[in-house]
This record gives structure tokens, C-alpha cells and sequence, in this order.
């Protein structure tokens, strides 16, 4: 597994805190909301951290409400 991750910040225009992605090498990239303060940005980068630590992304197979479901769950 590739542990190369790279935080990017953009105006999402929404209240989305955070998103991630696996990239093609098999690092990943999360982009945090710009528009959201420190602690909202802090958090968003945590939830994503926690679905990459935990494999969501070769869990593809799993509907996302579900990975989503046990994020909030558990974090």
C-alpha cells in the first residue's frame, strides 16, 4: 500500500467539509473545504484519514451509504 497522502484545499461553494480519492499510483488525495474553519477543516481531514486507514477505497464492492454509515459510527 502506497501511504504517500496529499492534502489539497478548495472552495467547494457547499458545506461539504472534506472529500478523498485514491489516485492512479496509489496514493491518495484529500481536499479539504477552504471555505470552513480550522475545526471544521481538522474534522473533515480525520473522517477522510479514517475511510483511507481503513480501506474503504478497495472495499469497492460496499455501497458507499454503508462505509459512510460506519464512519460516522465509529468516529
Amino acid at each position: 500500500m502506497n501511504t504517500d497522502i496529499f492534502v489539497h484545499y478548495l472552495d467547494f461553494k457547499n458545506s461539504v467539509p472534506a472529500a478523498s480519492t485514491l489516485n492512479e499510483d496509489g496514493s491518495y488525495s484529500i481536499f479539504i473545504n477552504s471555505r470552513l474553519n480550522n475545526e471544521q477543516q481538522a474534522d473533515g481531514y480525520i473522517h477522510e484519514l479514517e475511510h483511507i486507514l481503513q480501506l474503504d477505497f478497495e472495499n469497492r464492492d460496499r455501497c458507499v451509504d454503508t462505509l459512510e454509515y460506519y464512519a460516522h459510527k465509529i468516529g
